[in-house]
């Protein structure tokens, strides 16, 4: 009972360095989406993109978003608007993601009186060692960091040199339904707008054309795999800084017939039915969605054995796992499931119910939710009563 208190109000401020498409954005809409609005009440904050696809997805869910206007790195106009804000809405949790999001919301929602600051741990490398540097300064003023995989919780009491308790791990999820209930037809002509006949075995990757993606790799590996297996074909699906330079190296190893660049796509779905083996070549990683994207798609999946991923792939049993930066690894693992069909629709399978156990957009807002009332129960002496509201003096 509420022992006559008055009810509360909890907002929260969802502050994120950008919200173009990405990882971190994808999983603040997912969280956003199923969030129990009776309890919470969110507002979304960004540095800039405030005019985005992803933007205009939160705001359908009748959620404000408010584009602080960073146009350029010296822009730190940003921030003075971002204490404002805080001061002005006076949020009860500040939930923090990237890190240039990360770095000043902390420092600011101390300044402004923010009861209970949480952050984003995404990834394992966040950038170097300034950046751990930076992070390591104000990691002190969090109320708790979610890391999104065990490594990026060790990587976080590593170098921010925070308590074990302090951190937690809450997976980053998807959306399964979208991934496991794709038309046929439409996967149909998704290889005949790309020129693929059904009989072309298809290796496809999801992400952007960035060092860290590992993609040279990859195009070595699938000069192997040519050899040894025929017809096949590499979907690249993504855009970004190295285009021209795999392209070149893709014309430099004779594969410019079989390699197609299809730049960003909004039917991940549909081409991800239309694949036989998904291809993860990263160097380093937090815990992608695009491998839990390909799990939930049923394919097998092909990854290096970094970050996150060995916490959703299940080596020899949901996919094959390799070294980084070792193309013959990852050319014999593609060609063991390419020639070995049964193996990878099973595993394939597998992976489809590894996503749904353990990756789905339920089970990461439920954990999430629970943090937050932890946090509010110990920092501000409130519960949820249900009919009631938040309340204080429940006995508790």
């Amino acid at each position: 009972m509420c022992d006559g208190t008055q009810e509360k109000t909890i907002n929260i401020l969802y502050f994120i360095t950008e919200l173009n498409i990405g990882g971190a954005e994808k999983v603040l809409v997912h969280m956003l989406a199923h969030l129990d609005r009776s309890r919470f009440i969110p507002t979304v904050a960004c540095l800039y993109g405030g005019d985005s696809p992803i933007a205009d997805e939160i705001r359908a869910l009748d959620i404000p978003v408010i584009d602080l206007g960073m146009t350029a790195k010296w822009r730190w106009d940003a921030f003075w608007r971002l204490y404002r804000l805080l001061c002005r809405e006076r949020p009860t949790i500040l939930h923090t993601s990237l890190f240039h999001a990360n770095i000043p919301g902390r420092a600011l929602g101390r300044l402004s009186g923010v009861p209970i600051i949480v952050t984003w741990r995404q990834n394992i490398n966040i950038g170097g060692k300034l950046r751990e540097f930076m992070n390591r300064w104000t990691a002190w003023l969090d109320d708790s960091v979610v890391a999104v995989c065990e490594l990026a919780r060790q990587a976080e009491i590593k170098h921010a040199r925070v308590s074990p308790d302090k951190v937690i791990i809450i997976y980053n999820a998807i959306n399964t339904t979208a991934f496991s209930a794709t038309n046929p037809q439409a996967v149909a002509q998704i290889r005949h707008t790309f020129g693929i006949s059904e009989d072309t075995l298809l290796v496809g990757a999801v992400g952007r054309l960035h060092p860290q993606k590992g993609l040279t790799d990859l195009l070595a590996a699938i000069a192997q795999v040519r050899v040894h297996v025929y017809p096949i074909r590499l979907l690249l699906i993504g855009d970004g800084e190295l285009r021209s330079e795999l392209e070149a190296q893709a014309r430099l190893l004779g594969l410019s017939d079989i390699v197609t660049f299809a730049g960003i796509r909004m039917d991940v779905p549909e081409i991800l039915a239309a694949l036989d083996v998904f291809a993860f070549p990263s160097l380093w990683e937090g815990l992608p969605l695009a491998v839990l994207e390909a799990m939930a798609a049923g394919l097998p999946v092909v990854a290096t054995r970094v970050g996150g991923i060995p916490e959703a792939v299940e080596d020899g049993v949901t996919g094959l796992l390799v070294p980084p930066r070792d193309p013959e690894a990852l050319a014999e693992a593609i060609i063991t499931l390419l020639q070995d069909r049964e193996r990878a629709v099973a595993m394939g399978q597998a992976g489809r119910a590894r996503v749904e156990g353990y990756f789905s957009v339920e089970r990461m807002v439920q954990q999430t939710e629970a943090l937050y009332e932890e946090l509010i129960r110990g920092k501000m002496g409130l519960e949820w009563v249900k009919g009631k509201g938040w309340c204080e003096g429940t006995g508790r």
